[in-house]
């Protein structure tokens, strides 16, 4: 940083992250009792969205990325 003279509001720390747009639920609530409790999920494959964070050294933040891949279209 000394030789290069970079300030903290040039110094960036970049996350990409990869979800599912298909959810899938880690628990069930069914009333007391119940014999029969299934949980429902979408029977599609989902498609994958991208999303980059990014936030310099001085705690200010640029807004969300979000990439759909042209497989949802």
């Amino acid at each position: 940083m000394q030789r290069n003279h970079f300030g903290a509001h040039q110094i960036y720390n970049v996350d990409e992250t990869g979800i599912t747009t298909v959810q899938r639920p880690s628990k069930v609530i069914a009333p007391r009792g119940s014999k029969q409790v299934g949980k429902v999920t979408s029977a599609e494959r989902g498609a994958l969205v991208t999303i980059r964070c990014a936030v310099n050294a001085m705690s200010n933040s640029l807004p969300p990325v979000f990439y759909f891949h042209k497989s949802i279209f």
